[in-house]
């Protein structure tokens, strides 16, 4: 789906007041509690809201990223593409991409005292809530993972201290679905995320349970998030995932289904990095498999074109594997 720029819709940017020391040391004391670790259940990642919603951010970080044009598939309808998405995927040109340490340095959240481990910690926990709430919408896999990329994108331009991430995150699924053409309504997103968040005793918002009509008020809170993402995005919503050329080359080489399976799941695990972020899809496919063969102790050493038909350099190769190897 696309959004044309005729249909972008106005906010009412709010100010917040600048952060004092004392507030920011109050602040990082607050989230180390949260834990490292998104292989916990989502228990441990509460949803609470951080600062008051507002939009004092706005232009702050790297230009908005470049229009995605293609929509990956499906687990079950990818091992049909031809190996030539990789190939097509690799000659894009005009992708924004930042060097790892360029994202930190450039973290909008630094000024607000939120150091790289807290921000890491609470960008898996805002991964943890959409993997929960994608599966309980039984949204597919590369929904979710569009709706997790949309939310990296966004916290480059504007700091965790500022904006609700779970609030951010439960629009950026309902945007995602509607992008990738798997729509769900959003009465349907909210009814879910409220369920997660019942079930695992959250105090969920708790600023939207002092009136009657607290469902109405979430849910113009998720419409102002959504617009605000359009907003800071560009409007750019497309994301390529790895799924289609890890599957192209793997078929296409004739590799085993269980080194398959694994690199998917290695690639899934790898949506709570910033590989998006700094690589195109099949350098992050070329990773999840070689750590993949690695775990099997399978030997790639015969396919010798296996590289090649990724696209990938030795150096590339090593950063994503050492990024995703960070994640266990």
């Amino acid at each position: 789906m696309s959004f044309s720029r005729t249909r972008r819709f106005t906010i009412i940017a709010g100010r917040t007041t600048a952060n004092s020391t004392a507030a920011a040391t109050d602040l990082n004391n607050h989230y180390r509690s949260i834990p490292y670790s998104s292989s916990q259940s989502t228990e441990s990642t509460s949803c609470h809201r951080d600062r008051p919603f507002a939009d004092s951010d706005a232009g702050v970080g790297p230009p908005p990223f470049k229009k995605r044009k293609n929509h990956p598939e499906e687990h079950e309808d990818v091992s049909r593409k031809s190996s030539s998405s990789a190939s097509a995927s690799a000659s894009e040109e005009g992708e924004s991409f930042m060097s790892r340490k360029e994202i930190d340095r450039r973290s909008p959240s630094r000024r607000d005292g939120i150091d790289r481990l807290l921000e890491t910690r609470l960008r898996y926990s805002y991964c943890a809530y959409l993997q929960s709430l994608g599966t309980r919408l039984q949204i597919p896999q590369t929904t979710i993972g569009t709706a997790i990329v949309l939310c990296h994108r966004f916290f480059l331009h504007r700091s965790h201290a500022s904006h609700d991430r779970f609030l951010i995150a439960t629009a950026a699924l309902f945007l995602a679905a509607k992008s990738e053409e798997t729509p769900c309504l959003l009465n349907s997103v909210l009814r879910a995320s409220c369920e997660i968040c019942q079930q695992q005793n959250f105090a969920f918002f708790p600023y939207l349970f002092s009136s009657q009509d607290w469902f109405e008020q979430y849910r113009e809170r998720v419409t102002e998030a959504e617009q605000m993402i359009l907003t800071t995005l560009d409007f750019e919503l497309e994301v390529q995932h790895p799924y289609v050329p890890l599957t192209s080359v793997l078929n296409k080489l004739g590799l085993q289904t269980v080194l398959l399976n694994l690199a998917w799941n290695l690639i899934s695990e790898g949506l709570r990095s910033s590989l998006w972020l700094q690589f195109k899809p099949h350098h992050i496919a070329a990773g999840a498999a070689y750590l993949a063969a690695r775990f099997l102790n399978f030997d790639l050493s015969y396919y010798q074109s296996i590289w090649h038909e990724f696209q990938t350099t030795p150096y590339i190769l090593q950063d994503v594997v050492q990024q995703l190897k960070e994640l266990f």
